[in-house]
């Protein structure tokens, strides 16, 4: 797939507890990707726009950061159009997770780019995501996880019940033009709903399904629907 070729959308009408959330357009491919140890310093801030009036900030962190290395010349997500990455998984908890897949045919960094969960947010390293693969931003020690390039992101507890998660190009959060991939399970509206309404990435009254008892959620490439994974 050619960069700025978005694999789609999802939709799950609310109230609906089971697997009825549907991706439209091409599924993901999954590659194998090597890396090397780099550490670099990121702090976490508040979540906010120039409007915003969401109280406090976060607090500094240190993260721990893998990133690869290629030959390849390397893409850079322009500002204002569709996402080189898609989030296809987020684990949740305090020890909870967010997996970015590059689903295009060329490397491509994550330099520049932001995590949010209003009111908080991380931005990610320069980290560079082969054609195909997929990373993990962790929230807490990463430990267990595969292809980790942040530990300790400061983006709160993302919690099994209900929760939101946005991939954006700049600190500009109200902005449509900023936001480039939304996920939000459990309920809806939540802080950043509005603005990927507006930006055509996620459908009104909509979210994925979840339960208080789930781990993880995760959208399964043959049928592009979402699903959670209970603790059983």
């Amino acid at each position: 797939m050619v960069p700025g070729s978005k694999p789609g959308m999802l939709s799950c009408m609310p109230g609906k507890l089971e697997s009825g959330c549907t991706v439209f357009g091409s599924s993901l491919s999954a590659m194998r990707t090597s890396v090397i140890l780099v550490l670099v310093a990121i702090v976490g801030a508040a979540c906010s726009g120039s409007n915003d009036a969401d109280p406090g900030t976060t607090t500094a962190v240190a993260p721990t950061i893998i990133a690869s290395e290629t030959t390849i010349p390397v893409q850079t997500q322009p500002i204002g159009a569709s996402s080189f990455f898609a989030i296809d998984e987020v684990g949740l908890g305090p020890d909870g997770y967010i997996s970015l897949t590059n689903f295009t045919d060329v490397p491509v960094t994550l330099a520049g780019l932001f995590l949010c969960q209003r009111p908080n947010y991380v931005e990610l390293p320069d980290a560079v995501v082969e054609p195909g693969s997929t990373v993990r931003v962790a929230v807490g020690d990463g430990n267990g996880l595969e292809n980790v390039v942040m530990t300790n992101a400061a983006l709160g507890i993302l919690s099994p019940s209900d929760g939101e998660i946005a991939l954006y190009t700049s600190r500009d959060f109200e902005n449509p033009a900023a936001i480039i991939e939304y996920l939000e399970w459990g309920s809806t509206p939540h802080g950043r709903t509005s603005v990927a309404i507006e930006a055509g990435l996620w459908p009104e009254g909509s979210y994925a399904p979840t339960a208080e008892t789930a781990t993880r959620l995760f959208r399964v490439e043959e049928s592009g629907l979402w699903l959670f994974e209970p603790n059983e």
